[in-house]
C-alpha cells in the first residue's frame, strides 16, 4: 500500500475538485487497499469539514486537523509520521500535477529513497503562462540552493515528491525546519546520509498564487543559510 500525502490549509475552495480527480484515477488505477489519502490540515476554514463529508463512510480517506499553524514541513512530517502506506508520495491540494503522474513516481521509488518531482527537467511538460515574477524567483532560490548544498536538483520546491518509510523514518528526528524551505534540509540530510535520490519530469499545470509571500521568502532564505552553519558544523 502508498500513501497519498496532501498538506492543506485554508483550501475550502478547490480540495472537493482535487480530490475528486485524485480518487477518479485511483479508484480506475488500484484495488482498494493499493492505496490511502491522508490529509493533514491546520487551516482555520472548512477544509477539514469538506474532507471529512467526502465520500464519508468509505473508509477512502483519514483527515487529521490541527489547530495551530504546523508549516508546510510541519505538515508533511506529521503526515510522514502517521502514513501507513510504504512509499509516501506528497500531493499538492491545488492539483497542479494530473492524478496520473502518480506511476511514474511509484516506479522511480523502487529504484531510489527520494524522488523529486521537477517543473525544471527536462523532460517535464508545463502548461499555463507562469508569471515572470515567479520564475526568476524559482530560478534563483534553486540557484542558491545548489551553491550551498551542491544538492544537483532543479526544483527543490515542488510538492510531488516520494520518499520510502525507511528514510522518512530516518530523516524526520533529523529535519528541524517546518516552513516552506523543508524540502531544501529534506534533501540534503537525504543526501547527507546516503540515500539514493532521483529527479524526474512532471506534467505540471500553473494555478492560482499560492500562499507563499515575501516574509515567507524571507524566512526561507534566513532558514537555508541557518542550515548551512548547522551542516558545516557551527
Amino acid at each position: 500500500m502508498f500513501t497519498m500525502l496532501i498538506p492543506t490549509h485554508n483550501e475550502e475552495n478547490r480540495i472537493e475538485e482535487t480530490l475528486e480527480a485524485l480518487f477518479f484515477f485511483l479508484e480506475k488505477s488500484y484495488k482498494r487497499g493499493e492505496y490511502e489519502v491522508l490529509v493533514i490540515d491546520d487551516g482555520l476554514d472548512r477544509t477539514a469539514q469538506k474532507v471529512g463529508q467526502f465520500r464519508s463512510g468509505e473508509g477512502k480517506i483519514r483527515i487529521c486537523h490541527y489547530p495551530k499553524r504546523l508549516g508546510k514541513g510541519g505538515g508533511l512530517m506529521e503526515g510522514f509520521r502517521l502514513a501507513k502506506g510504504d512509499p509516501i508520495i506528497t500531493y499538492d491540494a491545488d492539483g497542479a500535477i494530473p492524478p496520473r503522474e502518480i506511476p511514474k513516481m511509484l516506479s522511480e521509488l523502487e529504484k531510489y529513497d527520494l524522488v523529486i518531482g521537477s517543473r525544471a527537467h527536462k523532460n517535464s511538460d508545463i502548461y499555463g503562462k507562469i508569471p515572470l515574477r515567479r520564475k526568476l524567483a524559482s530560478r534563483s532560490f534553486n540557484a542558491l540552493v545548489n551553491l550551498l548544498f551542491n544538492l544537483k536538483i532543479n526544483d527543490t520546491q515542488c510538492g510531488f515528491k516520494g520518499i520510502r518509510k525507511k528514510a522518512a523514518k530516518k530523516l524526520l528526528p533529523l529535519i528541524k525546519l517546518k516552513g516552506f524551505e523543508w524540502d531544501v534540509e529534506l534533501i540534503a540530510k537525504a543526501k547527507k546520509h546516503g540515500f539514493a535520490i532521483s529527479e524526474i519530469g512532471i506534467e505540471w499545470h500553473h494555478k492560482k498564487e499560492g500562499k507563499v509571500k515575501f516574509s515567507d521568502t524571507a524566512r526561507m532564505l534566513g532558514g537555508i543559510l541557518n542550515l548551512k552553519l548547522e551542516m558545516m558544523g557551527y
